[in-house]
């Protein structure tokens, strides 16, 4: 498992980032009909994870759903 921390403004905001990434998992899985694994490898191979990352950015304090759809986008696909 990865030491990842992610931190915003000086706090630790890892939690926050981990809820939204299964959150947005949930809205592949439910939009594309997919199992989690795909749903998890798909996301995370994605230019929006990447961005997700970027804490400063503040995409994590975005809802799933608005996450999800900037993922659909970057991907062309219609869900």
């Amino acid at each position: 498992m990865s030491d990842v921390i992610y931190t915003f403004n000086g706090k630790d905001i890892t939690m926050n980032v981990c809820i939204q990434i299964r959150a947005v998992i949930d809205v592949l899985q439910e939009r594309l009909n997919i199992d989690f694994v795909e749903a998890i490898d798909q996301f995370y191979n994605s230019e929006t994870y990447s961005t997700l990352q970027n804490t400063e950015n503040g995409l994590w304090a975005e809802s799933p759903e608005y996450i999800a759809d900037r993922f659909f986008e970057e991907t062309s696909v219609n869900a």
